[in-house]
């Protein structure tokens, strides 16, 4: 078994060394396959030309995008300062509000300390 394989690859190698000699003398030995030849190379070289067009054209669309993208990214940034802003001066209010309240919840505990005292208290001889 180990010599049929090693036969049937000595037959594919030697079938696949056939057809490489024969497109070589067919490409390099006749006018026909000259001809062939330069056709391939000029299709090849304009497969490439079209290859590299392609590129420098995504090349050019992908700095556009990344252009797009840059002015989006600022956009979304004036956002969300604005939005900050926005968001910062409904607090300060909010936090000025709660701060009188807690003011008038003082003054009004210190009137009602001194009422409170002036009642309980007025009786009481003061001290000199």
């Amino acid at each position: 078994m180990s010599e049929d394989h090693h036969d049937g690859k000595f037959l594919f190698g030697f079938f696949i060394g056939g057809i490489i000699g024969a497109l070589t003398i067919f490409f390099l030995g006749t006018k026909e396959g000259q001809r062939t030849g330069k056709l391939l190379k000029r299709k090849g070289e304009d497969l490439l030309d079209d290859v590299q067009d392609k590129i420098d054209e995504l090349e050019k669309k992908g700095k556009e995008l990344v252009k797009e993208g840059e002015a989006i990214k600022e956009q979304m940034l004036e956002n969300l300062e604005e939005k900050k802003e926005a968001v910062t001066e409904t607090a300060a209010e909010k936090l000025d509000t709660a701060l009188a309240h807690i003011e008038e919840l003082q003054e009004h505990g210190r009137q009602t300390t001194a009422s409170l005292r002036r009642r309980l208290f007025k009786n009481l001889p003061k001290k000199s």
